[in-house]
């Protein structure tokens, strides 16, 4: 008998000579050429260890590949969740960036807010400073006038009503 049956042919050759065998009368039994099933079981003595050699190499290429998987899955689970903190750091930067530039756009507006206010007060006060001055001078001047008039008997021309002055802010 030839060496290159698998398994599953010589069972399929057993079944055949099952299935031709002959029926002994007046039962169930059936007669079987033994020695062709002894040659058959022999083919399957020396086709099991390679056989079961195949099988070893399926299940170590299989659990290679499970194993190769896993790794490659963790590998990207491990690259991801990297990644994902990156972006967290990145979007607790935004965060922090933004509320410091809120942080800081209030303090110049409450700085500007003060210049201005300052600044608004500073010239009120030296307006009112000049304008009390001019008051002054245009007093002076019409005393002036006045004095010189009345030294010479000029007739001086009608005089505009004078402004009253302001209060001293001061």
């Amino acid at each position: 008998m030839d060496n290159s049956y698998s398994i599953e042919d010589l069972i399929g050759l057993i079944e055949e000579i099952v299935g031709n065998a002959t029926r002994v009368p007046f039962n169930k039994k059936s007669m079987v050429d033994a020695d062709g099933i002894e040659d058959i079981l022999q083919q399957m003595r020396l086709s099991l260890p390679g056989e079961i050699n195949q099988a070893k190499k399926v299940v170590a290429d299989k659990n290679r590949i499970i194993s190769d998987a896993k790794r490659e899955a963790e590998d990207i689970i491990r690259r991801a969740e990297m990644r994902r903190n990156e972006l967290l750091d990145q979007n607790d930067l935004v965060k922090e960036a933004q509320r410091r530039a809120t942080e800081l756009m209030s303090e110049a507006q409450a700085h500007s807010n003060a210049v201005r206010s300052t600044t608004s007060s500073y010239a009120d006060n030296m307006l009112a400073r000049v304008e009390e001055l001019m008051a002054k001078d245009l007093s002076g001047l019409r005393m002036l006038r006045k004095n010189i008039s009345s030294a010479g008997n000029i007739q001086a021309p009608p005089q505009p009503p004078t402004p009253p002055t302001p209060p001293n802010k001061n």
